[in-house]
């Protein structure tokens, strides 16, 4: 039954996205990698394909699973919790979620769809492993990412909760806690196992991160050199966003270059971005960093090519190297990057992950 359900949910997937949304090559590309997602996962847990339709409109949803359809909205397909969404609709389907909901009241209902999710939240971490090949610690760091995001918002108001979940804050809480091997580095966490997991609690934590991060912040470089410049780099630091974009912007405008950072916190800060002031080579030159954590460990390579400056008087260009934190996430403490230009050593540089 639910591989002629599966071959009919095909067909209506060849169909409708045909007709009803037009997307870029980017997202195509991005659709395309949704679709190898759940093929693999079909493969690795030898179940029917599941068909995968991209949904233009779909207010405040980034993906859903019903009777063998999986839709993600458009929106979704460039997001940084893409993998995450689809990781836990997946986990919908392998788990059989399509039966109808036991019970004969309202609330009956309401819990066991509460225990699917937080079951299809584990599951999800699985998949991650199984499927992509992501390290469990890692796997259950983009989970965690994408939850704890959801609880921002619903703290500041500017979503609610839908149906059938529990407060994201609890949800964290039970997804931690089925994970007790990585106590060492989830306790810490906002709504972790060691936490509170109110919402006044969360927003107290909040808070309290950010303060002690402006503790650590400093301005950004002011001269052509600063004390972590080398021949092939006139900066270089590390922050939590982009430097602005835009015709007229000044390279060292402190309203368009970020704060410097020493310190990251896991629960606030999305990623980490080394932001390096690249020297005119008079042509583009393959930058790569080697990420390390405080044991040794390569972690993560960024590797990009930087173009020369636009114009003959500009001597270097910005150029970035950013990681997610949900990499980053389960290893704190002191972390170094190395630095090469066109395979010369351009520098190592480090900032501190606190627990």
């Amino acid at each position: 039954m639910r591989r002629l359900r599966t071959v009919f949910v095909w067909l209506v997937a060849t169909l409708v996205p045909a007709g009803c949304v037009s997307l870029t090559p980017a997202e195509e590309h991005a659709v395309a990698e949704v679709r190898a997602i759940a093929d693999d996962t079909a493969r690795v847990y030898g179940v029917s394909r599941i068909s995968v339709l991209v949904g233009s409109n779909i207010e405040g949803v980034g993906g859903t699973y019903r009777r063998g359809l999986f839709t993600i909205s458009t929106p979704m397909l460039r997001s940084r919790h893409r993998d995450s969404v689809v990781a836990h609709e997946l986990a919908h389907y392998l788990l059989d979620h399509d039966r109808p909901l036991s019970g004969t009241l309202a609330l009956d209902w309401q819990r066991e769809q509460e225990r699917r999710e937080l079951d299809a939240n584990a599951k999800a971490v699985e998949i991650l492993v199984r499927v992509r090949g992501v390290r469990e610690e890692q796997a259950l760091s983009l989970i965690y990412d994408h939850l704890l995001v959801f609880n921002r918002l619903v703290v500041a108001e500017r979503t609610v909760i839908p149906w059938g979940h529990r407060p994201p804050c609890e949800e964290i809480a039970d997804l931690l806690g089925r994970f007790p091997a990585h106590r060492a580095w989830t306790a810490g966490l906002p709504c972790g196992p060691a936490t509170a997991v109110t919402t006044a609690a969360v927003t107290t934590a909040v808070v309290t991160t950010a303060a002690a991060a402006a503790v650590v912040q400093r301005p950004a470089p002011s001269a052509a050199t600063d004390g972590n410049a080398s021949a092939l780099l006139a900066h270089s630091y590390f922050t939590n966003r982009a430097p602005a974009a835009g015709p007229g912007v000044s390279e060292l405008d402190p309203a368009s270059v970020p704060l410097g950072l020493g310190t990251f916190d896991r629960g606030r800060d999305g990623q980490v971005t080394l932001l390096l002031g690249v020297r005119s080579q008079g042509r583009a030159v393959r930058v790569v960093s080697r990420w390390y954590d405080v044991s040794g460990v390569e972690r993560c390579v960024v590797s990009r090519t930087a173009e020369p400056p636009a114009t003959a008087d500009r001597k270097w260009t910005w150029h970035t190297h950013t990681v997610p934190m949900w990499e980053l996430r389960p290893y704190p403490g002191r972390w170094t990057a190395r630095v090469w230009v066109d395979g010369t050593s351009a520098g190592a540089y480090s900032f501190s992950l606190a627990r």
